[in-house]
């Protein structure tokens, strides 16, 4: 059975940096890291993992911005 925690939780940049023991920190987790595949599909962060491996420290969950959006800018800032 899988597991309902993000396996990139751990070492998620948004939770050992941007959002490093703020009150959004369990929110986010609730919400994206702790709620199975479903959660993980509405996680912009994981999304964009998904699509190219990697995705930028500063992308929250909920970006408004989309999978494609993160990728030109990455391209553009010679991430990828």
């Amino acid at each position: 059975m899988e597991s309902p925690e993000c396996p990139r939780t751990p070492k998620c940049p948004i939770f050992n940096g941007v959002l490093k023991g703020t009150q959004f920190t369990e929110t986010y987790k609730s919400l994206y890291c702790m709620a199975g595949m479903e959660g993980r599909l509405k996680c912009r962060r994981y999304q964009v993992s998904e699509k190219c491996g990697k995705c930028p420290p500063d992308i929250l969950p909920n970006s408004s911005k989309s999978v494609d959006e993160i990728i030109d800018s990455m391209k553009k800032a010679g991430i990828l």
